[in-house]
């Protein structure tokens, strides 16, 4: 056997001795083989196999699915119902009233005593406080005394003149002097009397601002009174309105402060024929009852209706959409004929008019009876399944 035939036969593996742990190493080697192509097929069927969760997911989806593989938008709905609707718009007031005096002493003296207390109801002609005038009633008895002098004197030139004695002028003088003493004790006997310091009208005394012992004079006031029984409300409305304001209309007044549930109804009882130059106002009186507890010179908010209407058609100002047109609108839920069926939301063009607090007036588009959707209407278009919100 040649050299080239000995190498040949050294390199062919069939021709090798298999020994048994040779034997042994193939058979490894091919169950790694079969467990590597065996672990892809395991991972695509746990990825392919589904869980619990993602069947109830699946089952939530077909749920939530039309007839038509349509999802269904779960809503709010109103039923329109036709109420009264009345709108104000509303203008600046302060309260007035012509009974609000401050009260004067019409002679000099010093307090003597103070009758009322502040916040006592007095009527016209009592006693509020009196004045000492004693140093001035002390001269009266020289006054009268004066008076019977001259009267006196007037008698005699009288009897002289009739009997054609004395002179015209010297009657005239006496006369004179008489008319002027009676004048003057008329007067003292008045001031004399001043001393009481009376109500000029029914009222409440709000303050008093002297004391016992100070000295009261005509150019100072001693007391103020006021009646809140005649107030009435003063109100300056822009001319832009001059159109919208009647005498008698209706309004509504509310105080500073106050809510709106304490409100007071009232009617116009005077607009004003001009209008000032320097804010284009006019101005609008409204007379307050009797019973209205309002305080003089309080500011106050007028609404003045403008709009009154029996049955009118109103939603909350935010359930009504716009599209990019700039059109209002709004959802309206469509009749379900097949009780299987979804309801579908229908979109429905409004023509809308004032808003009063929260609600629009709907003057177009919607009438008795119609549904109108509420929330979730931003998440739906025109034809959309949807289902009642429980």
């Amino acid at each position: 056997m040649t050299s080239s035939s000995f190498s040949a036969f050294r390199t062919t593996p069939a021709l090798h001795k298999l020994t048994p742990t040779t034997m042994t190493t193939h058979a490894t080697r091919k169950a790694h083989i079969a467990t590597l192509a065996f672990l892809p097929l395991l991972m695509l069927a746990a990825c392919s196999a589904p869980t619990e969760n993602e069947d109830s997911a699946s089952a939530n989806a077909s749920a939530t699915k039309g007839r038509v593989g349509q999802a269904v938008t779960a809503v709010s709905l109103i039923e329109i119902q036709p109420a009264p609707f009345a709108h104000y718009f509303n203008v600046s007031g302060s309260i007035h009233t012509d009974r609000n005096a401050k009260v004067f002493p019409k002679t000099q003296g010093v307090v003597d005593r103070v009758v009322v207390n502040e916040g006592d109801f007095v009527r016209a002609g009592e006693t509020i406080l009196r004045i000492d005038n004693d140093a001035l009633a002390k001269n009266r008895t020289e006054l009268a005394s004066r008076l019977g002098l001259a009267t006196t004197v007037l008698e005699r030139t009288e009897r002289l003149w009739a009997e054609g004695i004395g002179s015209e002028i010297g009657l005239i003088e006496a006369r004179s002097g008489v008319a002027g003493l009676k004048g003057a004790l008329e007067a003292f006997d008045e001031n004399v009397t001043s001393g009481d310091v009376v109500a000029p009208f029914d009222g409440v005394v709000d303050r008093i601002f002297v004391v016992r012992g100070e000295m009261a004079s005509p150019m100072m006031p001693i007391a103020r009174v006021i009646d809140l029984s005649n107030m009435y409300v003063r109100a300056a409305v822009s001319d832009h309105y001059v159109g919208a304001i009647r005498k008698g209309q209706n309004v509504r007044i509310i105080a500073t402060g106050n809510n709106e549930s304490d409100t007071t109804l009232a009617t116009i009882g005077r607009v004003g024929q001009y209008i000032e130059p320097a804010n284009r106002t006019f101005e609008v009186v409204i007379p307050l009852r009797s019973s209205a507890r309002f305080l003089p010179n309080q500011f106050v908010s007028v609404g003045v209706n403008d709009l009154a209407l029996d049955s009118a058609i109103t939603l909350p100002a935010g359930s009504v959409l716009q599209d990019r047109a700039g059109r209002d609108f709004v959802f309206v839920a469509s009749v379900q004929d097949d009780p299987g069926a979804h309801l579908t939301a229908h979109k429905r063009l409004l023509t809308t008019g004032v808003t009063q607090g929260n609600r629009l007036l709907i003057t177009e588009g919607l009438q008795a009876g119609d549904r109108v959707i509420l929330r979730g209407a931003h998440k739906l278009t025109d034809g959309a399944a949807i289902t009642l919100i429980d």
